[in-house]
């Protein structure tokens, strides 16, 4: 019966086991597209830039400054719909120091489940050291029975004598 209760809860933690890897590999995902998103806003701020040093050179510097405001009023409306530097990086600052949390979550969760796991394989091995059952022993009783027929004051007729010889 414990061991029963033993496969049970190993089963337990082998299905738990299986979760904590599924939410490694789905962080690992979401790292992976942040790094994305993060080299995508970079090569959008340089092309800005590239255009803006191409227009100085070709215009004077009044048109210049003309239209470096102008593009800079067309990229702050542009931009606006796109998150900033500097919060991208406060965002993924905090994510990972939520990633971390959790890993140190499951870093704990892991030992718990490895004590329990030790503990239980402790336990496999007491249980199997003891017999499953004990063995059974033939006990005869020690009376017979005997059932005798007898019948006062009659000859003795053929089935009296077996019965005679049975009981004896």
């Amino acid at each position: 019966m414990e061991s029963i209760k033993a496969t049970t809860i190993l089963n337990d933690i082998l299905q738990k086991l299986s979760l904590l890897t599924k939410e490694d590999e789905l962080a690992q995902d979401i790292m992976e597209e942040e790094v994305q998103e993060e080299v995508i806003a970079a090569e959008s701020e340089e092309a800005v830039e590239e255009v803006q040093e191409e227009v100085k050179e070709e215009l004077n510097e009044e048109e210049v400054s003309e239209e470096v405001e102008a593009q800079e009023e067309e990229s702050t409306e542009l931009m606006e719909g796109y998150v900033k530097e500097e919060d991208f990086n406060k965002t993924i600052s905090a994510m990972k120091a939520e990633l971390d949390a959790l890993k140190e979550a499951v870093k704990g969760e892991m030992q718990k489940y490895k004590s329990q796991k030790e503990e239980l394989a402790k336990q496999v091995e007491e249980l199997s050291a003891e017999p499953a059952a004990e063995p059974i022993k033939h006990s005869p009783e020690s009376e017979s029975k005997t059932l005798e027929f007898t019948t006062p004051k009659r000859p003795m007729k053929t089935i009296d004598r077996v019965f005679s010889r049975i009981n004896n």
